[in-house]
Formats: structure tokens, C-alpha cells, sequence
């Protein structure tokens, strides 16, 4: 949802320049870096309990992290997210992907065939692929 918020204001922007010629730049600039702000807090393990289960934050925090990220990313402080939190880029032997399977299978998960992996996509990619992390219940 807040995906297609950002886009909202994006294409807002957009027409305000077309009818009267208002510059774009300043709310394209500060939806880029929310984008951004939002991705890396999800990638740094810091997103909401719905999206990351038991070890998630609450909303609030969810949005405290984000305002915090998105008020550095605003003056290009990008440093932080460097931080150990972040997952690791796995080094991989790359000469010995099969490229052609590779992008089969990528493929066979861009249900839409427009290029990109959606999370819907992702989604259903991980859960018949079995590693999708499962639901830990309480054992009582």
C-alpha cells in the first residue's frame, strides 16, 4: 500500500508540472528516498511484526525507523545502512550457473512476464521452492 501511495505522489508531481508548470524534483527526490528509507529498513530486519513475524517492530517503531532513515537519505547520508544488520552478499561461483536455467526459472515466477518479481510473485516463488520461513507455534 504504501508503494502505491509513493506512486500517487510520484504521478501527482508529474501532473502538477504539466498543468502549470511546477518543478517535479522536490517531491520526486523526497518520494525516491521514502522508497528507499522503507526497502532498507525492511532489508536491515527492522520491518513491522506482519511482514518479519515475532522479531518485527510495531508500527510506530516501523515509522520512527523510516522518518530517522528517510530525514539521513534526504541529505545523502547513506552510511548507516552498511551496518552489520545488513545481509550478507553471498559470493558465488557465477562461471558455473547454468544462465539458461537460471532464467527459466526466473521465468516460470514473473507470472506477469514483465521482468520484475513482485512480492505476490516472490511469494509463491519461495513457498514451492520450500524455503519459505514457516509459522512457529507455541508448544504448550
Amino acid at each position: 500500500m504504501l508503494e502505491a501511495l509513493i506512486g500517487a505522489m510520484d504521478h501527482s508531481a508529474k501532473l502538477q508540472k504539466e498543468l502549470n508548470n511546477t518543478d517535479p524534483e522536490p517531491i520526486v527526490h523526497f518520494t525516491s528516498n521514502l522508497r528507499k528509507a522503507v526497502h532498507a529498513t525492511f532489508r536491515l530486519g527492522e520491518g513491522t511484526r506482519d511482514m518479519h513475524g515475532p522479531s518485527g517492530v510495531t508500527t510506530e517503531k516501523f515509522v520512527d525507523i523510516v522518518a530517522a532513515r528517510l530525514g539521513r537519505y534526504l541529505v545523502g547520508n547513506f552510511a548507516e545502512d552498511s551496518d552489520s544488520k545488513a545481509i550478507e552478499h553471498v559470493e558465488r561461483d557465477v562461471e558455473n550457473v547454468d544462465t539458461a536455467a537460471l532464467k527459466g526459472l526466473f521465468d516460470k515466477y514473473d507470472i506477469d512476464g514483465n521482468g520484475i518479481i513482485d512480492y505476490e510473485e516472490f511469494e509463491q516463488m519461495i513457498v514451492s521452492l520450500g524455503v519459505a520461513p514457516t509459522v512457529v507455534k507455541d508448544q504448550e
